[in-house]
């Protein structure tokens, strides 16, 4: 207890600021995502937006952290130089000398299928020439990483937990609170940019979405793109399996209409929050879609 004394009056006494939370939030998500050829080589090219919960805050340093499908992209992406990372509208802008408002001050491999990013605002003591971040979602980064193998899926997300206090207003001492970062961007990586999507089989119907379990079911209209086992399963934002919907041998051009009331396995309500529904076909997975539980 003395020792915890001693310490805070010696912060006290040296000036040191402590970080200090606020009561407006910040929203990211993934927007734009796209594929792209350069020199004969696939990238897969995507935004990472921001907004806060209210209006009248100006935005400073900043951290976030990308989840990434390592078989997709390869594992520690930027010690491998399979990443490029560029400022987006919201950390554009210079001082009246032209010194930048705003740096990308650090890209680093925090485990081998996470990047961690980090923006600084570079005059904290002259807070209002820090831009506004807005109530509306407005580019915050510009990504584009190299495909290694275009057979699979993206499987971006967020570590929210990291992200936590991790965003500041443009004073560097008080941190955006909450921190809300669920968006995933988790499509499937088709072989070539050129070649369209496979319109006529796979998931042709599902909604309502979002969708509230106390007043109605989600339906679903599924169709085989060959003979064989078909499955669609529903997993949780940290990849666990929730529920089989469907399970059993089809044939081809086969249609499966189901409904789903928003329960596990075992019949318990799920929590509000985003789900995802996989589509399998002889073990393979097919598609991937998002859907989101309201309460």
């Amino acid at each position: 207890m003395k020792k915890s004394i001693i310490t805070l009056l010696l912060l006290v006494l040296c000036g040191i600021c402590v970080a200090q939370t606020d009561d407006v939030g910040i929203t990211f998500e993934f927007e734009n995502g796209e594929i792209i050829e350069e020199n004969s080589q696939e990238y897969y090219a995507f935004d990472i937006m921001a907004y806060a919960s209210e209006v009248g805050t100006n935005f400073g340093s900043a951290m976030v952290y990308l989840n990434y499908n390592t078989v997709s992209f390869g594992s520690n992406i930027h010690s491998c130089d399979n990443i490029t990372v560029e400022k987006g509208d919201l950390i554009l802008g210079d001082l009246a000398q032209g010194i930048p408002l705003y740096d990308i001050v650090n890209i680093a491999d925090n485990s081998s299928s996470c990047l961690a990013i980090t923006t600084s605002y570079n005059f904290p003591t002259l807070q209002d020439e820090a831009n506004e971040l807005p109530d509306t979602a407005v580019q915050y980064l510009h990504i584009k990483i190299q495909i290694i193998d275009n057979s699979g899926y993206s499987g971006f997300s967020f570590n929210e937990y990291l992200m936590q206090g991790q965003q500041y207003h443009s004073d560097d001492i008080t941190t955006y609170a909450p921190v809300i970062a669920i968006d995933v961007d988790n499509v499937i990586l088709p072989i070539s940019p050129s070649e369209p999507e496979l319109s006529s089989y796979g998931i042709l119907k599902s909604g309502p979405n979002p969708f509230d379990t106390h007043s109605e079911c989600i339906e679903l209209v599924l169709q085989a793109s060959r003979p064989g086992e078909l499955e669609l399963d529903v997993f949780n934002i940290k990849g666990q399996l929730i529920r089989v919907l469907f399970k059993n041998v089809v044939q081809k051009d086969q249609l499966i209409s189901l409904s789903w009331n928003g329960k596990d396995s075992k019949g318990n309500d799920l929590t509000p929050g985003v789900y995802f529904y996989s589509l399998i076909m002889n073990r393979k997975t097919e598609e991937i879609k998002k859907l989101i539980l309201m309460k």
